[in-house]
C-alpha cells in the first residue's frame, strides 16, 4: 500500500461537484452528523468558481479550510464507512453552512489560497482560517483512501486572521506585529487606533473580533 502526504496529491482527488439541479434534497437538512475526521458535517451550499453550485453536507466550521474541502452528497452516518468526496479549496467561490459564510481568499501565486471564515461583517469584514496538519492520502491499488492526520498529532493549529475593506484586498493580520499594524489600518478612527497602538486591555489581537465590530459601529454612526 503506497502512502502519501495530501499536497502532492490533491489534484488527484478532486472530486466532480454535481450541479444543484442534478441533487435530490435530504429529507431533514437541519441535521448536523459527524462525518470525516469527527468533523461535523451539516447540509449547505458551495459555490464553485466555474459558476455552477453544489448542495452538499458540508464542514460546519466557523474557522475555515485549509486546502482541502471534504463533503458528502448523503448524511455520513447514512452508510458504514462512507468516505466523502474532495474539492480543493481554490475551485471554491464561497461557502454557507447553516449561516456560516466562507469565502476563498487568494493573496497571490506565492500563497496558497484558503476558504476563511466571515467572523466579522461590516466595512471592514474580518476572516479567519485555522491551519491544521494535512490528513494522509493512501492507495489501495489504485483506490486512494483519505485518513486522518497522525495520530499524536496536533490538531489545535493556529487562527490565522485576514482583514478586507470595502471588498478589495485581503490583509494577512501579523500577530508579532499586531498593535502598529492595527494602528494604521483604523488610524481614521485616531482614538480607537491610539487604544490599539497603547495595547490596552480589550484591545489586543485576542480580542480582535471585538475591536472590528467596534470599529464598524463608530463608523456606521458617523454616517
Amino acid at each position: 500500500m503506497a502512502v502519501c502526504t495530501l499536497p502532492i496529491l490533491a489534484s488527484l482527488l478532486l472530486g466532480a461537484a454535481a450541479p444543484t439541479s442534478l441533487q435530490n434534497l435530504p429529507s431533514d437538512t437541519t441535521r448536523v452528523v459527524q462525518g470525516f475526521d469527527k468533523q461535523d458535517y451539516a447540509w449547505g451550499t458551495v459555490m464553485l468558481r466555474k459558476g455552477t453550485q453544489l448542495r452538499a453536507y458540508l464542514p460546519a466550521t466557523d474557522t475555515g479550510l485549509d486546502m482541502l474541502l471534504a463533503y458528502y452528497l448523503v448524511p455520513p452516518d447514512s452508510q458504514p464507512g462512507l468516505k466523502p468526496k474532495l474539492l480543493h479549496v481554490k475551485e471554491v467561490r464561497w461557502m454557507r453552512v447553516q449561516g456560516q459564510y466562507s469565502e476563498l481568499l487568494d493573496e497571490g501565486k506565492f500563497r496558497p489560497s484558503r476558504l476563511a471564515a466571515r467572523r466579522v461583517r461590516g466595512v471592514v469584514e474580518l476572516f479567519v482560517v485555522k491551519i491544521n496538519p494535512s490528513p494522509v492520502i493512501s492507495f489501495l491499488g489504485s483506490t486512494p483512501v483519505l485518513s486522518s492526520p497522525v495520530a499524536g498529532t496536533d490538531k489545535s493549529g493556529p487562527l490565522t486572521w485576514y482583514l478586507r475593506r470595502d471588498g478589495g484586498t485581503p490583509v494577512l493580520v501579523s500577530p508579532a506585529g499586531f498593535a502598529n499594524q492595527m494602528a494604521a489600518f483604523l488610524a481614521d478612527d485616531a482614538e480607537l487606533a491610539s487604544r490599539v497602538a497603547a495595547g490596552q486591555p480589550g484591545y489586543r489581537l485576542g480580542d480582535l473580533e471585538g475591536v472590528i465590530q467596534q470599529y464598524n459601529q463608530r463608523i456606521a454612526s458617523r454616517k
